[in-house]
């Protein structure tokens, strides 16, 4: 058996999306009777899949939080894609302990595809240490742009990389152009869903038709914004339709007063986060996602794994799972035009909703990984003896 070392570099709250696909992977290695350990930022509260992690006997390494890392810094930082000079170095680095430990394998789960090239400590590890190591690139999208530094520190890292794993061909692709380099070691994963079930659920009454939008309260990333605008126009405000947001996150009270500015707060319902995702397709006809940029989202492949269709945005995944008029309706660009458009047909197709959320559940049910821990822990025990 090995030892193997995850670390995330999840660093604006707690747990997100993005967490789930180590997670998964980290739970299948202890099953399997591997040494786990994890590294992730000090909250004051786990993640109960942390703690479910460390009774089954994951090993904890908790890093300081930085002080820096508000919603402005790290939007800079994903935004510019250079090493900030001032983020502070450690005089022994924060990831110190676990290489100490000599793990067999290093899997890094990185929320932006290129997080790591902003930690000189954990890089001056990964290249001095001969052990092989993993990278998940979650988030990447068009305006991201990597500075001339940057992107040879990422071309180095990438190469010595044993695999780069990202959640979607377009981010694979959208990287070997950002890099300007080909990536004969990248592959694509799939993030696991968290559903209790894949049976259909059952369509709710349609005398008003029901939007849910799934996902984490930053109009930068999710575009819960543009999504507001294009309801707040005279023909939407005249038509028999109610929004749900599903998620926390820092944007919640310009959402709310975003919603007010536009008169239509008594139409947007605030819902919070919900556990059980079957519950929010109970009372749902259609996910409407208008994100700036993705990986490949949960609430999309859960959504469609339930039944529903969706209008999306033609970032991360979205298209890889998404038929423009059979599944769901695909806004060519995170603009405000576009996901009108998009919008406007599908409003146009609702007594084509049940058939269209049938099809889009067989479609995923088709080309989902069942067990995409299991998937990625075999990628990375494959590194240790290639």
């Amino acid at each position: 058996m090995a030892k193997i070392a995850f670390i995330s570099t999840m660093d604006g709250s707690p747990w997100g999306g993005s967490e789930y696909l180590w997670a998964a992977a980290a739970k299948q290695a202890l099953k399997d009777g591997h040494e786990v350990l994890v590294s992730l930022h000090d909250w004051s509260e786990k993640h109960s899949i942390v703690s479910d992690l460390t009774r089954q006997g994951a090993q904890l390494f908790l890093r300081p939080r930085n002080s820096k890392s508000s919603i402005f810094f790290r939007a800079f930082r994903r935004a510019s894609q250079s090493i900030p000079s001032f983020i502070p170095i450690h005089s022994k680095s924060l990831y110190q302990s676990l290489f100490d430990l000599n793990p067999d394998a290093i899997c890094i789960s990185q929320s932006n595809s290129f997080d790591v090239s902003g930690q000189p400590d954990l890089l001056n590890l990964l290249y001095s240490s001969s052990i092989p190591f993993t990278l998940i690139c979650q988030l990447n999208g068009d305006a991201f742009s990597l500075k001339d530094s940057a992107r040879a520190t990422v071309q180095k890292l990438f190469t010595q990389a044993a695999v780069v794993a990202f959640v979607s061909r377009h981010n694979l692709t959208l990287a070997e152009r950002q890099l300007a380099q080909t990536l004969p070691q990248a592959t694509v994963v799939q993030n696991p869903v968290n559903l209790t079930s894949t049976n259909p659920v059952p369509f709710p009454d349609q005398s008003t038709a029901k939007f849910a939008c799934v996902a984490r309260l930053e109009t930068t990333y999710k575009g819960q914004d543009a999504l507001f605008e294009v309801l707040s126009s005279p023909e939407w405000k005249e038509r028999h339709w109610l929004c749900s947001l599903y998620g926390s996150g820092p944007d919640r009270a310009y959402l709310e007063a975003l919603a007010k500015y536009y008169g239509i707060s008594d139409r947007i319902q605030f819902a919070g986060h919900v556990n059980d995702i079957r519950s929010v397709w109970a009372e749902n006809h259609l996910l409407v996602l208008p994100s700036r940029s993705e990986g490949t989202p949960l609430a999309l492949v859960e959504s469609m794994l339930c039944g529903r269709p969706a209008v999306v945005t033609d970032v991360g995944g979205n298209a890889e799972w998404i038929q423009e008029g059979t599944t769901g309706f695909i806004a060519e660009a995170p603009t405000m035009r576009s996901l009108s458009a998009a919008l406007e047909r599908a409003w146009l197709a609702q007594d084509k909703w049940i058939l269209m959320g049938e099809t889009a559940r067989a479609y995923a049910i088709n080309r989902r990984d069942a067990f995409p821990g299991k998937s990625l822990l075999n990628l990375i025990v494959d590194t240790i003896n290639p």
